[in-house]
């Protein structure tokens, strides 16, 4: 597996992320997107802001761009009611996946959690199945998988990923959320199979985020899981960046490659 780090688990923006996770040893860095103008900008080739300029960063790092994360999805989620709002989604996530390519990436984020809510309702479900299927096209074209990180139970996600009808759509597994919306991360692991096209390295304590080994996570259980389903993607962290983030990133990497070797 290839390791990656978040952008938020450095606190720190482009450029500065990719040199401080090059310098560390990190394969990828997975950019959290706040500004839907920047993500097209990588539409285009040329200038400082366009996707050669951050392949240039990237390569001059030693660190790839792992993945994008659609925080402003939230807002446009594919499960609301509103037709236009839902229409503007499919045009934000059919953008990033273009620009997620252009970039060197392997997947976008879409992220959707309700703690109170769990599973969203039977009508909100086919809304979100109809707008992955809204971007089938351009996830086969670009090669880029749409990965669905949510509170969602297993069996949700599943007739999600089923519906949506594409190797390219699947789940972004996190090994801390499972336990914070009450599941178990390597029995859903186990059942998600193939259906997981990402992994969030991630341990919790109390509902929160926790340094890696620290928490409520079975790291022998998930790893025998992750061997079990033949996941051999990115392995991505996102962990507390705390009072000292370069120092904790360097511990949760040194963590993280002895559990992928373990």
């Amino acid at each position: 597996m290839k390791i990656g780090i978040r952008t938020g688990s450095l606190k720190q923006g482009l450029p500065e992320a990719l040199e401080t996770a090059g310098k560390l040893g990190y394969d990828g860095l997975e950019v959290i997107t706040r500004d839907t103008a920047r993500v097209e900008g990588w539409l285009t080739e040329d200038g400082p802001d366009g996707a050669a300029a951050l392949r240039t960063l990237a390569q001059r790092a030693g660190c790839s761009v792992s993945s994008l994360s659609l925080s402003q999805y939230r807002l446009v989620n594919f499960c609301q009611e509103d037709t236009a709002r839902r229409e503007e989604g499919v045009r934000l996530v059919t953008t990033a996946l273009r620009a997620c390519r252009r970039v060197g990436g392997a997947a976008v984020l879409l992220p959707h959690f309700d703690r109170e809510r769990l599973d969203v309702s039977a009508e909100e479900e086919t809304r979100f199945i109809e707008g992955l299927r809204a971007c089938v096209a351009v996830a086969e074209d670009t090669g880029v998988a749409i990965a669905i990180e949510t509170s969602f139970s297993v069996a949700q996600q599943q007739r999600i990923v089923q519906g949506a009808g594409s190797r390219r759509i699947g789940v972004y597994a996190d090994l801390a959320n499972a336990i914070i919306y009450r599941q178990d991360p390597a029995a859903s692991l186990r059942a998600l199979g193939p259906a997981v096209v990402m992994l969030h390295v991630k341990d919790t304590a109390g509902g929160g985020q926790a340094m890696l080994g620290e928490g409520a996570v079975d790291w022998a259980a998930c790893r025998a899981a992750v061997r079990a389903i033949g996941y051999d993607g990115w392995a991505v962290l996102e962990t507390p960046a705390g009072d000292n983030p370069i120092a904790n990133a360097a511990r949760n990497l040194a963590f993280t490659r002895q559990w992928v070797a373990s």
